[in-house]
């Protein structure tokens, strides 16, 4: 019979896994962001070859499950490493979820951040020339700060989407948050009460995530709305 009192107890076990659910937001995102934004880059450059490689890898990982993607690297990967005499099948099941979870969000990282430079308006790039500045200068000081502001709302959204995708690891033996959730419900013999525990948890961490990106975005948006008001005060003038 379904009873509250286990779920408040499962709790304690349960938050003693975030920093491993963390780690699993946290590694995957950062080397995402590096290799989305090589993509967006090369993309846009469009370097033959290259561009359509990377435009076949950003459609194929897009329209595929990330579960799917996780049981190919999960199994693949042993398999590749064996023909170089590397046994992987001794590798900490989080390192596969890392690949799994870099290679899934590189390729939307990516597509983000591509609209995202391509909606700084052009002039922006030419106002960059204009003052004596490097194509490379011009990126980085210029285009690349615009962008990632129109992005912000989309990679927050991508982050909290990345902490709930997360709950998938215990598929592949990872013990996070889900995985002892499981374990602990399995043992006690009280299997609802136990999910009904992670998933109070993750609602809790999503919308403080959500809270978070909503403030800073805010905060942006009124920086830029004080800087464009003061140039209308002096156009005005």
């Amino acid at each position: 019979m379904f009873s509250w009192k286990y779920v408040v107890e499962y709790f304690p076990d349960i938050i003693e896994k975030f920093p491993v659910t963390l780690e699993l937001v946290l590694v995957p995102f950062v080397i995402s962001f590096i290799f989305g934004f090589l993509i967006a880059i090369a993309r846009l450059k469009k370097i033959p070859v290259l561009e359509q490689f990377l435009t076949v890898y950003v459609s194929y990982v897009r329209c595929t499950p990330v579960i799917t993607q996780m049981f190919v690297v999960y199994f693949g990967i042993p398999l590749l490493m064996a023909k170089f005499g590397i046994d992987a099948y001794e590798w900490n099941p989080v390192i596969f979820v890392f690949i799994a979870y870099s290679i899934n969000i590189s390729a939307f990282l990516s597509e983000t951040i591509r609209s995202s430079i391509l909606a700084v308006p052009s002039g922006q790039m030419e106002a960059g020339y204009a003052v004596g500045m490097s194509e490379f200068q011009t990126m980085r000081d210029i285009i690349v700060p615009q962008a990632l502001k129109i992005s912000l709302p989309m990679l927050g959204n991508m982050f909290i989407g990345l902490f709930q995708a997360t709950a998938l690891a215990y598929m592949v033996n990872v013990i996070d948050m889900v995985g002892k959730a499981r374990n602990i419900s399995v043992s006690r013999g009280h299997m609802l009460e136990g999910y009904i525990c992670c998933a109070i948890v993750f609602a809790i961490i999503s919308l403080a995530l959500e809270a978070i990106f909503r403030y800073v975005n805010k905060r942006l948006a009124f920086g830029q709305r004080e800087v464009y008001g003061k140039r209308r005060r002096q156009g005005a003038r």
